[in-house]
């Protein structure tokens, strides 16, 4: 699994996002998830990367960033993170994520967050977030 490539995701890369959209639970169109990645990916403090394996994109991780009011702390929440059903189990995930707290560390001293619904226990998405140091 070392051939994996994980970079900021293009326009170009949306129809190949599509399925792993709906395997999270949130099909949409293509015109309407290219609205939403332009405004991700021309925000500051917004993102999305993707995660290749032998040139197919199998994951991704999209984030926003805010500023917290109660603390000097600035907030990183994983808007979304997927990886598809076929690839779960090979690391690609924590790949991902350990991206993302790449990105986060510029904006120290920083929280990363991330909602993950009962609905995802079945896919043990809540383990695997424990394991990785999240708490709930």
């Amino acid at each position: 699994m070392n051939n994996i490539n994980i970079h900021k995701a293009t326009l170009d890369n949306v129809t190949n996002i599509l399925p792993l959209m709906a395997q999270l639970g949130y099909s949409s169109s293509s015109e309407e998830l290219t609205a939403r990645f332009k405004n991700f990916i021309n925000s500051d403090g917004y993102g999305i990367a993707i995660a290749s394996l032998d040139n197919k994109i199998v994951g991704l991780i999209a984030w926003s960033k805010s500023l917290l009011f109660v603390s000097d702390k600035t907030r990183i929440h994983i808007e979304a993170l997927i990886v598809g059903e076929k690839y779960r189990g090979k690391q690609i995930g924590k790949k991902l994520m350990e991206y993302l707290e790449e990105i986060a560390k510029k904006y120290s001293p920083v929280i990363v967050d991330l909602t993950s619904g009962y609905r995802r226990a079945k896919y043990r998405t809540h383990i695997f977030y424990e394991m990785l140091g999240y708490i709930s």
